[in-house]
């Protein structure tokens, strides 16, 4: 009785709804108006202090930022906009403070955890002769695990959040038949993350980092193609399947069409963001970047989009001099771009989908209503 005023819209009503709120879009009506209802009945909101810690997996690349609610100013101003960006159709209207934004290359010794020593060495020749035979393969379980948990204390339990959202893995990429080692690795430590989250939050006892059921902590997987298809959806069912990945392997199985499609969708992401940050440059904006840490990355951030967009990558680096303060900085930035604009935009667009569900619950009150 309950569901018939929803099961009178049409499919396409229902889809929209359903993807405004983060939500598949898949299935017959019935299925769809179920998966609405599921969705109200167990909404959270989310409130003004909430700490929202996104993060973009992956080993070489592993992105995170925090970003907490801004509240909506009086009067919005219009995103400046960039080169071939959307920010005029945006369906963001959540402003965020962007707290801190990382990238990570987790590959590298210093990201490592320290090992025990397990025995005292002979000589010099019996040590390395022994470090050799026991050498242990850096993703390995325990290996990924030691990892996980150092990153874990190290980086993200210090930024004491509130909400985790991780970024959904394929298992395969690119529609290729094989499923490759590397996607293997960074699906292990996705799986891990989700693990060591849970563990912190069933003790009740444990707070550290401001984690643990006294904070209300939660975890989510965003799904790439969800987020993209939020803010772009006509680019991003272009690009179909096509899913981006790290190394070399998983471009195997892209196809030309998708492919381009793919990589201009990522394009677009770091003009969109490039606009929002432009714009909070000016006082105004959706992205409101606090002092500190966050606001140097989006200078760099800035800044490379202006190379890039340019072309000047390559000839800054010739000239040497010529290359402004923080070149290199810079040039480490625009290498990992679309990496750095995913986590913020899937905090943002995760914000957004709880804003659109608490206002669909408001208007359409019998989604709470028993059936």
């Amino acid at each position: 009785m309950t569901t018939n005023p929803l099961l009178s819209e049409t499919a396409l009503t229902l889809k929209t709804l359903c993807s405004s709120c983060g939500l598949s879009k898949t299935g017959p009506k019935r299925v769809l108006v179920q998966r609405l209802r599921h969705a109200a009945r167990h909404f959270q909101p989310v409130s003004p202090s909430a700490r929202i810690l996104s993060i973009d997996l992956g080993l070489k690349n592993f992105a995170f930022t925090l970003l907490t609610p801004a509240p909506q100013p009086r009067k919005q101003q219009p995103p400046q906009p960039t080169p071939n960006s959307n920010n005029d159709n945006s369906p963001l209207t959540s402003p965020i403070r962007l707290h801190a934004w990382h990238r990570l290359d987790l590959t590298q010794p210093s990201i490592q955890p320290l090992k025990p020593t397990k025995y005292a060495p002979t000589s010099h020749q019996e040590e390395e002769k022994q470090e050799e035979e026991e050498e242990e393969d850096p993703y390995s379980p325990p290996a990924l695990a030691a990892l996980t948990t150092s990153l874990i204390k190290t980086h993200l339990l210090p930024l004491r959040p509130t909400h985790v959202l991780i970024e959904r893995q394929r298992f395969r990429t690119g529609g290729a038949a094989a499923i490759f080692e590397w996607t293997l690795r960074v699906n292990s430590l996705e799986a891990m993350l989700h693990a060591a989250f849970a563990a912190l939050r069933g003790n009740v006892n444990d707070v550290e980092g401001g984690w643990g059921t006294a904070s209300g902590g939660r975890v989510e997987s965003v799904l790439p193609r969800a987020v993209a298809g939020f803010l772009f959806p006509a680019e991003a069912a272009e690009a179909g399947g096509v899913d981006g990945g790290e190394g070399g392997e998983e471009k195997k199985g892209k196809k030309g069409g998708a492919a381009a499609a793919y990589h201009m969708l990522k394009r677009e992401k770091v003009d969109m963001l490039g606009g929002f940050l432009a714009a909070a440059g000016g006082g105004g904006g959706l992205v409101v970047p606090e002092k500190g840490q966050a606001r140097e990355m989006v200078r760099l951030f800035l800044a490379g989009v202006e190379r890039r967009r340019e072309g000047k990558r390559r000839s800054g680096k010739r000239k040497g001099v010529g290359v402004e303060a923080g070149g290199k900085e810079v040039e480490e930035v625009v290498d990992k771009m679309d990496d750095l604009s995913d986590a913020v935009l899937q905090g943002m667009v995760w914000l957004q989908w709880q804003r659109n569900l608490e206002a669909l619950i408001k208007e359409r009150p019998e989604l709470l209503e028993e059936e």
